[in-house]
């Protein structure tokens, strides 16, 4: 699947606006459709579907106008996705996106998620949408500048970019009154702390997972300042914290993957108590019984 072990890959790999004046290479574009038709389906059974297209195929006059494009310096490449309308689709979308960014880091390409905030139908021409299609994100590729740009600093001083919530407030043990204590993690250690660094939209990090018994349940915990999904749907932006989710369940089972964990992704909400917050349940993990 990689090259390198995929926590060093999430530890290495940031936004990146700034990128060099070369193409992708033929190899490295190739590496990339291929990883991207291999690890299309997400645990809720969804394919997205994905076009890796040189920033070449694209009128240049065009580009500055795509709305956070103006963000994205020198962009040699990029990753559109679509995927199916369906229940669980944006967060099978979201981790899938994530693992062929993933991709590109460990081929040592620079990458960046444009989510709800630029004039998409430019870019959703290129994928002949279907009409229960989504078309969620795009993602910028190129191989870094040498230098990290006035631009890259300030945008990652702005939105926070390293900070992380502390762990207490993000992990719970049966409860949610009861914080999972970082030296009772365990075998788990490796995918929670993945988990904690995975990129989210304006950094707000919306996931929550309680340990119950031996599942892990995931849920989302809203951003006020994220219009609820149903004015996204007015305004055709797609819900990025269900992207988010999707995002720190790939963090997760590649942590599981390489701490040698297996199991299962299942849905069991109907036996989920929220205990009186307004966190969405959204899948649970369950490892191998044995």
């Amino acid at each position: 699947m990689y090259n390198t072990k995929p926590s060093h890959l999430i530890r290495q790999r940031h936004s990146c606006r700034t990128y060099q004046r070369f193409p992708l290479s033929d190899p490295d574009l190739s590496a990339l459709k291929t990883f991207a038709n291999r690890y299309a389906v997400g645990p809720f059974g969804h394919q997205s579907r994905f076009r890796v297209l040189p920033a070449s195929d694209y009128d240049p006059g065009t580009l500055p106008r795509l709305g956070t494009y103006g963000f994205i310096k020198n962009p040699a490449a990029f990753i559109l996705g679509a995927i199916s309308n369906q229940s669980g689709a944006l967060e099978d979308f979201g981790y899938s996106m994530e693992l062929l960014v993933l991709k590109a880091t460990d081929l040592g390409i620079g990458s960046c998620w444009l989510g709800g905030t630029f004039t998409k139908s430019r870019f959703a021409r290129q994928m002949d949408l279907l009409p229960d299609e989504l078309f969620p994100a795009v993602t910028a590729l190129g191989y870094p500048s040498n230098q990290i740009s006035w631009l890259d600093r300030t945008v990652r001083i702005f939105a926070g970019a390293d900070h992380r919530l502390p762990w207490d407030r993000l992990f719970f043990s049966n409860t949610w009154e009861e914080p999972l204590p970082e030296n009772q993690a365990g075998d788990y250690l490796l995918p929670l702390q993945l988990l904690r660094l995975g990129p989210s939209a304006s950094n707000k990090q919306p996931w929550r997972v309680l340990k119950e018994s031996v599942n892990w349940h995931f849920f989302l915990e809203r951003n006020p300042n994220y219009p609820p999904p149903v004015f996204g749907q007015l305004l055709d932006v797609a819900d990025l914290q269900r992207i988010d989710m999707g995002i720190a369940m790939a963090h997760f089972q590649l942590g599981l993957e390489e701490a040698g964990l297996e199991g299962k992704w299942i849905s069991i909400s109907q036996d989920i108590d929220t205990q009186g917050t307004d966190r969405e349940y959204i899948i649970s993990w369950q490892p191998n019984q044995g």
